[in-house]
């Protein structure tokens, strides 16, 4: 499937150098936090939206972050067109379907 580049998706995504992250939600858009499970960490993590018949998919690393309630593993998509999603588990293996809505912030467990 074409992503439009090209890179190893084996590869080991460099850490996150902080914690914080801009989102950019509102009318028609809205923003995507993964909690992935440990086997994610370091990697990247892919969604296509269901409604582009052209397979394209967005990708973003995969970061243990911090908070004042401990840290976490997280994938963070800061800002997506409003509208239904598959995270995808690996390159062929579809995840759980995400619905992101105008102006929020959706937050999925992915395993």
């Amino acid at each position: 499937m074409q992503h439009g580049h090209t890179h190893d998706h084996g590869t080991l995504a460099p850490a996150a150098a902080c914690a914080s992250v801009a989102l950019d939600i509102g009318a028609g858009r809205g923003a995507l936090v993964l909690y992935p499970s440990e086997r994610f960490r370091g990697r990247e993590i892919e969604i296509s939206s269901l409604k582009d018949s052209s397979g394209r998919r967005v990708h973003t690393g995969v970061h243990e972050r911090s908070a004042h309630t401990g840290s976490a593993l997280t994938a963070i998509f800061g800002s997506l067109p409003a509208g239904e999603y598959v995270v995808w588990e690996d390159a062929s293996t579809r995840g759980p379907r995400v619905a992101i809505r105008d102006g929020a912030v959706t937050e999925v467990r992915v395993g």
